[in-house]
């Protein structure tokens, strides 16, 4: 038999006697596992899983190269003390690279491949910490929870990852056009909306397993065409608010003029307290919204973002709107600047059905979501010659950039005013200066 290559081997610590004289320090003193030289080779030897593991680094041994190895083997050291290490991340070509990955799995119960995890298993995980890293808004998380129920989870529950993919898309697609969203088939916009969830969650369970950038089942599948945002602004004339306004009650008329006068957000007006107005200066400070949870209740919480919390100057037709509340407010003393007739907060959702829709039955006037009193301020405003950065800022947009890509049609002549005095003009023109 030939005798085996004669290799410098650094024993593996041993505990010492106090009368043993300590060894000389070195690349392996006091510590776990040991960087040794074989035939001219660093190689490592430590214990894993209570086998006894000897790879090659596959560097030529120097005092270097020992010592970065030695740093390498420490940190694998702590990774397996922790319950990270991964064998074959550090070791692919191993012979025992798949050995020791299984054993990995068994141990601890992982399943790594795409194909190993359905959708099902994976998606509450990334819904609870998604709901738990405070990045997006209650009423997102209400939405891609209402997603997840009715439509991914039915169709892709049971299929694995590895499962999801152009073709799979496309047939969820077709499955959920045939679905009914409030009585009506389900439109690409909000199939769109629906995917944004789903792609979240693919790209975590990538990261979590470590799938690796060839993982990517939206591969070859393009983005539903959706139509143009603007065909669904449609503005009310000022005669048309006119008509509307002669048929709401009395009690709520401050409040739809402010709506049409102000551009707010319908859960940023719902949200305003007495204390955000600041008569003496002529401002109004925009600071909350009311919105849902992930559950769909009522809650106050943050406006949509950071340029949505804002300071207006109060235009006079904006002042004398929130002037005629303030007698309506003063009788109740609600925790909210607009409330109900019997003092409690606002939901929009019973204005709509008890207030709105039977006013604008009442006026002859098509149908048309509460929103579009924020629409109808824009595109007023910018037909009138206002600044487009001035209808930005009150809106709580970013820039004008929206403005100019939703509203373009109704930008003619963007050197106009920056305090709204031609929009207030028009105003005072139809209602006489009345509010």
């Amino acid at each position: 038999m030939a005798k085996e290559p004669k290799a410098k081997v650094i024993a593996f610590p041993k505990q010492r006697k106090r009368a043993e004289k300590a060894r000389k320090s070195g690349l392996n003193h006091n510590k776990e596992g040991s960087v040794r030289n074989v035939n001219g080779t660093v190689y490592v030897d430590f214990m894993y899983l209570d086998e006894r593991v000897r790879e090659t680094s596959g560097l030529p041994w120097n005092e270097q190269n020992a010592k970065e190895v030695r740093a390498q083997l420490d940190r694998i050291i702590v990774a397996i003390q922790d319950g990270t290490f991964r064998f074959v991340e550090i070791f692919p070509k191993s012979k025992k690279a798949k050995y020791f990955d299984e054993r990995e799995k068994e141990i601890r119960g992982l399943k790594s491949g795409p194909d190993e995890i359905t959708f099902e298993e994976y998606a509450p995980e990334w819904f609870e910490l998604l709901e738990g890293s405070g990045r997006i808004s209650g009423r997102t998380l209400w939405e891609y929870k209402s997603y997840l129920k009715h439509y991914l989870v039915p169709f892709f529950g049971q299929k694995t990852f590895g499962q999801i993919n152009a073709h799979s898309l496309e047939e969820f697609v077709s499955w959920s056009r045939k679905k009914k969203l409030k009585l009506r088939p389900v439109c690409n916009k909000s199939i769109n909306k629906y995917l944004i969830p789903l792609k979240m969650i693919c790209k975590q369970a990538a990261i979590k397993f470590r799938w690796g950038g060839s993982f990517d089942p939206f591969f070859g599948f393009k983005r539903l065409p959706e139509e143009d945002t603007i065909e669904k602004i449609v503005p009310f004339s000022l005669e048309e608010q006119m008509s509307l306004r002669k048929v709401l009650p009395d009690y709520w008329k401050p409040y739809f003029d402010f709506a049409f006068r102000s551009g707010l957000r319908p859960g940023e007006q719902i949200g305003m307290k007495p204390e955000d107005i600041d008569w003496e200066k002529g401002l109004l400070h925009v600071r909350r919204a009311i919105t849902l949870d992930s559950e769909g209740k009522r809650f106050e919480g943050i406006t949509k973002n950071k340029f949505s919390r804002r300071t207006i100057k109060l235009t006079p037709a904006m002042f004398e709107s929130l002037k005629a509340q303030k007698a309506i407010y003063d009788q109740f003393g609600c925790e909210y600047f607009f409330c109900t007739p019997n003092g409690c907060a606002i939901r929009l959702t019973n204005l709509r059905q008890t207030v709105w829709i039977p006013a604008l039955a009442k006026a002859s006037l098509p149908i048309r979501g509460m929103k579009q009193t924020r629409h109808t301020f824009a595109t007023m405003a910018l037909s009138y010659g206002e600044n487009p950065l001035w209808v930005a800022r009150v809106m709580g947009h970013r820039d004008i950039e929206m403005i100019i890509k939703v509203y373009t049609r109704y930008v003619a002549n963007s050197k106009g005013t920056e305090d709204g005095s031609l929009l207030n003009a028009a105003y005072d023109q139809k209602t006489g200066n009345n509010g």
